[in-house]
């Protein structure tokens, strides 16, 4: 067998892609292709068959690392693959390599711009503590207990840094906030999850989603809650004076928009539109806007900020 190195940069990105949130053979089938395809000197994966280019990518991997014999990582992986998702032969095929992933880890330098996945992994690799207790005291995500599916990237930006105001952290609780991609995914995305994922699902969804929640509440299951924003969108949970100190926060300007800026008839993000025109903050990006707020409410707000918010509701249907 002929092959190139790993760098020691690159075990970042394959641990990253090994345990993100998908099927074992779905995420491993995908990072042996391209181990093989990128490493291997004289063989393709297109070329093998299943079996072939599992023991070609290990072989890889581990020749690439220093050898350590403990597998107890791995047989955490095995374990959380049989909690989130259906489990098949293909999945338990990838997930009994017997990567040493523990020497992978040490190839890897801890940081704070590790993915998420990753830093959990480097956490375990320190200790056999108690992997729930672990994720609680350093708030690492995983393993993961229920998915908040919603549409999309305003409130995927948003919900962790509101729910924190209210003591909820949602690493430490194991909770995942997945964005759809807009509101006419979230049933796609739904339907597509169900097909795989054992994991209780909290759907949230704006108010005029009637249809999607129309489509979604036939095929939900009795561990899975589907809430519709009464305010509107996601942007209309926020207060009015949050979203306008925001907005002047984000554009160092002569001119600063004021409360009356805010028509009740309209909704908040057209009325954040007619502002940036209105003051010339050029064009309006709800999610580079709604990373401006995530940094405003992270650094000047309280929870009493949002004691009006229909977002205690949220948290209460979410619990």
């Amino acid at each position: 067998m002929k092959f190139k190195q790993i760098p020691n940069d690159y075990f970042v990105t394959i641990l990253d892609r090994l345990t993100r949130f998908e099927p074992a053979y779905k995420r491993y089938n995908r990072v042996f292709d391209d181990v093989i395809n990128k490493f291997s000197i004289d063989i393709k994966a297109k070329d093998l068959l299943n079996e072939e280019k599992i023991e070609l990518a290990t072989n890889i991997i581990n020749a690439s690392i220093i050898e350590n014999r403990d597998f107890f990582i791995n047989d955490i992986l095995m374990e959380l693959e049989d909690k989130y998702f259906n489990f098949n032969k293909e999945s338990y095929q990838y997930l009994s390599a017997r990567l040493n992933i523990l020497s992978i880890l040490d190839k890897i330098e801890q940081k704070e711009d590790l993915p998420k996945n990753v830093a959990w992994l480097k956490e375990i690799s320190k200790t056999k503590i108690d992997i729930l207790k672990l994720r609680e005291e350093k708030s690492l995500l995983y393993p993961i207990e229920k998915i908040i599916l919603c549409e999309g990237q305003t409130e995927y930006t948003l919900l962790e840094t509101i729910f924190r105001l209210f003591g909820i952290d949602l690493n430490k609780l194991g909770i995942m906030p997945i964005a759809a991609g807009g509101k006419n995914q979230v049933a796609r995305k739904y339907y597509e999850m169900l097909e795989y994922t054992k994991l209780p699902f909290f759907i949230l969804l704006d108010k005029d989603a009637i249809s999607i929640k129309e489509l979604i509440e036939p095929k939900m299951r009795p561990q899975d809650k589907l809430y519709l924003i009464n305010s509107g969108e996601f942007e209309d949970l926020i207060p009015k004076n949050i979203l306008q100190n925001a907005i002047n926060s984000a554009h160092s300007s002569d001119f600063n928009c004021i409360f009356d800026d805010f028509d009740d008839r309209n909704s908040m993000v057209q009325n954040i539109e007619d502002i940036y025109k209105k003051y010339g903050f050029g064009e309006f990006k709800k999610a580079k806007f709604a990373l401006e707020l995530k940094e405003y409410i992270k650094t000047n707000c309280v929870k009493d900020d949002f004691k009006n918010s229909e977002i205690i509701e949220i948290i209460k249907a979410l619990n």
